[in-house]
């Protein structure tokens, strides 16, 4: 209905580039689509946002620009996503012709989302550059940088810097404690993948974990990265310690799209550090205990197959890291889900003790493409009692489709829930 208004009022009533396209272009879209980004269009060209409006229009009434998976169930503090109204903007612009207006007086900017990292107190780069083969298209990839620091400290905030921001499309770090569940012998094993591929790091999909990995044990998450994400400081008060003798492993989600010859990376990660912080906190992944032990059955030629896990999650947040006490339970401040290329929905919940249900995550088209964190506006508080829940469901039914587990590789798949948690 909207959208008819405007084409049924006089011209001047039709959106202009300038006063009205041109704000949320440039508040959320040119961060990717620019000369050297990911994006493939420069967005920084009025001229090129008029020639590809109806694609645009397209992508931004469909939902697919700009990704936000998650179901609007929740209020996230980094919601990137359009509004309904200006989306009727995109598209009453896109079928009224295109009026650009006074180019040389554009609009602001809509709000920039997520704040940016307030200040870098270490940045830590790949060893060496890597390139994926141009043309190649998809290549994910590890790489381990040492945590050379002599006394412990606490991570307070994130951000990564791509060498090449025409083909990094997602990264993600994971911390590995020397003291950790698996003890010195993950360092042991990221030595031999390394060594074992004549290129910088070593192949990754999944997680971490490198080919023919034997033990499918979730690693702590640090932080993750997409394009268009300046960086952001952790909740305030909060922290993720991290000792001496720790690993920080990024994966990096290579896109090398044919036409694009140079595909050399150095990316670098920059960290805020506070020596104290008032209550600690850990990206904790949330799973049943036995699905990596090959009990997440998804037969061949199934179309919704759902896995399910309601617990108190403590005790395996425990037992994967012991940085932080939950004895009197823990504030629920970010959620991501995990899945492979066969999810299909994800949803997270948080159960109190009088049945009382409150969402904590909900996607109901997965992407694996797409894997965000939501800040959650309201932390949520979990007290003893309460429960956590937990649903991936599965689309198996592929005309070349095998049974499929749970696994690291680009043919197994995952269901996790990760979420950023803290003392109360």
């Amino acid at each position: 209905m909207i959208v008819l208004f405007f084409l049924g009022c006089h011209s001047e009533s039709v959106p202009t580039y300038a006063k009205d396209i041109a704000p949320i272009i440039n508040g959320r879209c040119i961060n990717c689509h620019q000369d050297g980004g990911i994006g493939g269009f420069d967005f920084s060209d009025p001229e090129t946002v008029r020639q590809l409006a109806p694609l645009i229009a397209h992508q931004v009434e469909s939902g697919a620009m700009p990704p936000w998976p998650a179901v609007d169930v929740v209020s996230y503090d980094n919601d990137w996503s359009l509004t309904s109204q200006q989306i009727a903007l995109v598209v009453a612009w896109a079928n009224g012709g295109t009026p650009m207006g006074d180019l040389s007086s554009l609009a602001a900017p809509i709000p920039s989302v997520g704040g940016g990292l307030s200040r870098t107190d270490t940045t830590l780069s790949m060893s060496l550059p890597y390139g994926p083969t141009p043309g190649s298209g998809d290549d994910y990839r590890c790489f381990v940088l040492d945590w050379n620091a002599e006394e412990s400290t606490n991570i307070t905030g994130f951000n990564a810097r791509p060498g090449n921001a025409a083909i990094v499309h997602h990264i993600a770090a994971f911390l590995v404690r020397p003291d950790g569940l698996l003890g010195e012998s993950v360092f042991d094993q990221i030595q031999e993948w390394e060594e074992a591929d004549t290129e910088p790091g070593y192949p990754c999909f999944g997680g971490p974990a490198g080919p023919g990995a034997e033990v499918q044990v979730p690693i702590e998450q640090l932080a993750q990265w997409v394009p268009g994400n300046q960086g952001i400081d952790f909740p305030e008060g909060t922290g993720i310690t991290i000792d001496p003798g720790s690993k920080i492993i990024l994966q990096l989600h290579y896109y090398a799209a044919p036409g694009i010859s140079n595909t050399s990376d150095r990316t670098e990660i920059d960290l805020r550090l506070d020596d104290e912080v008032e209550r600690p906190a850990a990206y904790s992944p949330y799973l049943n205990g036995l699905w990596p032990l090959g009990n997440m059955e998804i037969p061949s030629g199934e179309d919704s197959v759902s896995h399910i896990v309601s617990s108190d999650p403590r005790p395996f947040f425990s037992l994967l890291n012991d940085t932080i006490d939950l004895e009197h339970g823990f504030v629920i401040h970010d959620a991501m889900l995990h899945m492979h290329r066969l999810g299909r929905s994800g949803y997270l919940n948080l159960i109190k003790s009088n049945g009382d249900e409150y969402p904590i995550l909900h996607v109901d088209s997965w992407d694996f493409d797409w894997q965000f964190s939501y800040r959650l506006n309201e932390p949520l508080i979990f007290e003893d009692g309460d429960s956590l829940s937990l649903e991936c469901v599965f689309d198996n039914s592929g005309e070349d489709s095998i049974d499929v587990n749970w696994g690291e590789g680009t043919e197994d798949e995952m269901c996790v829930g990760n979420l950023y948690i803290s003392t109360p």
